[in-house]
């Protein structure tokens, strides 16, 4: 059995033991229920039963688990630079048996563990089942989308560590743009300037499984707040950008339009 709001009682009290005032670990937690909300959305429209969207708000509360032990130890969330965080927030939760605070029931554990095992990868592992997939499209999605938010309501500054006029003085990788252009997530290692690092949180678009998330992104005009925060001031590299954006924005219109 899932009890969401013992779960949930559950989580703050494990976040309490970090510093709340630090804006980092608050940036998680707001992440985290603003995940949440949104999961419970991609739940409601895609109507499932009571079993399942309980099931996906936990795995929702739970996705970035280790972002508070890692930002502790690190003092950094980037992956590539200390610790894959899903694979630590798995860690935590089913190896150091943090999971039984929040669900005494351990039949979920097996898929809560893939979805919040696949949440950050490039591109999802093969050999899950339909219901497997379910769940790590439902958290990948949500994820993604919330993190449009945090794009557009954190500083510059905070985001990508430089400020407005020195991304707006960058270019963009050519693997970058191609890589953009063939509608396609941007591989982290490629990603050289501040530029590329923000074009690539924008390419989560093309990452997007359910048409009910694209839909999302396009009510809530984030493509468009994204790409409008920068202005870049070299003219070719405006150019690019600009293709970039309206690129994107007829995939979204193209792929709204048609059914799964």
């Amino acid at each position: 059995m899932i009890d969401y709001n013992e779960a949930l009682k559950a989580f703050n009290d494990y976040v309490k033991d970090y510093d709340l005032n630090d804006a980092n670990i608050k940036l998680k937690v707001v992440h985290t229920m603003q995940t949440v909300k949104i999961m419970e959305m991609l739940c409601q429209k895609l109507s499932l039963n009571k079993e399942d969207t309980e099931l996906a708000r936990l795995i929702a509360l739970l996705h970035d688990f280790g972002r508070f032990e890692q930002w502790s130890i690190y003092h950094s969330f980037l992956d590539y630079k200390t610790i894959d965080h899903a694979v630590f927030s798995c860690d935590l939760l089913f190896k150091q048996g943090y999971i039984r605070k929040f669900i005494v029931d351990d039949q979920y554990d097996d898929l809560m563990h893939i979805a919040i095992a696949q949440h950050n990868r490039y591109k999802i592992e093969e050999g899950f089942n339909q219901r497997e997939l379910l769940f790590i499209h439902l958290i990948r999605d949500a994820d993604k989308l919330d993190n449009f938010r945090v794009k557009e309501s954190e500083t510059i500054e905070t985001l990508l560590g430089i400020s407005l006029e020195e991304v707006e003085s960058q270019s963009i990788t050519p693997v970058v743009y191609n890589t953009m252009k063939a509608h396609e997530l941007v591989l982290s290692p490629t990603r050289k300037t501040e530029l590329d690092f923000w074009l690539s949180y924008t390419a989560f678009v093309y990452d997007l499984h359910f048409k009910e998330s694209l839909a999302y992104v396009k009510e809530m005009h984030y493509v468009e707040g994204s790409f409008n925060r920068v202005h870049p001031i070299n003219k070719d590299t405006c150019n690019q950008y600009e293709e970039l954006k309206q690129d994107m924005l007829n995939y979204i219109d193209f792929n709204t339009l048609k059914s799964y």
